[in-house]
């Protein structure tokens, strides 16, 4: 599935209740759980961003960052797990061992 997608010449994610919402009407909470989405899904997608594609002005600036940084994020993915691990492995060892 498609969480950040372009249709009808608009930038537009995923809003959980409602489907696809045009990207200008994001809230901090919707960016926060596509962000949590791209870190927990295998299957998490995005429409490549392509400035021809989009109409609106503002939908272009909006779309490309957060495909950017959504990008970056899923890249660097096995880093935040292993950031989280090694963040959690003493009390992880001293409690699993008592």
């Amino acid at each position: 599935m498609a969480y950040l997608e372009i249709n009808d010449n608009k930038g537009l994610f995923f809003r959980e209740g409602e489907g696809m919402v045009e990207v200008n009407k994001m809230t901090k909470d919707d960016l926060y759980k596509l962000v949590r989405l791209a870190l927990s899904l295998e299957d998490f997608e995005m429409i490549p961003y392509d400035e021809s594609l989009l109409q609106n002005p503002a939908h272009k600036t909006i779309y490309s960052h957060i495909y950017r940084q959504l990008s970056e994020i899923r890249g660097r993915k096995q880093e935040f797990n292993d950031e989280i691990n090694s963040l959690y492995k003493d009390a992880y060892d001293k409690y699993c061992t008592e």
